[in-house]
């Protein structure tokens, strides 16, 4: 496994889990408690079996409302076939 795929692989959960924070924001400030208490859960999970590896970060705000992105993740030093 090479250190630029995995650089790549990590950038793109942390532009997924930004993107997600972004939307979701207000619903989850909606959704806090009477204590002013709220939470946003992400999960990421990498499947390196796929090639490219696919990628999905799963967004989670109180436990109603759930949301994700789906994505894949080129390795740079594999050559592209035409």
């Amino acid at each position: 496994m090479t250190t630029d795929l995995t650089d790549l692989e990590q950038q793109k959960a942390l532009d997924h889990i930004r993107e997600l924070m972004s939307a979701h924001w207000r619903e989850a400030q909606d959704a806090q408690d009477d204590d002013g208490k709220f939470g946003i859960g992400f999960k990421v999970s990498f499947d390196r079996g796929a090639s490219p590896t696919k990628l999905k970060v799963t967004c989670r705000i109180s436990k109603t409302f759930t949301d994700e992105i789906e994505s894949e993740v080129e390795d740079p030093q594999q050559p592209k076939l035409l």
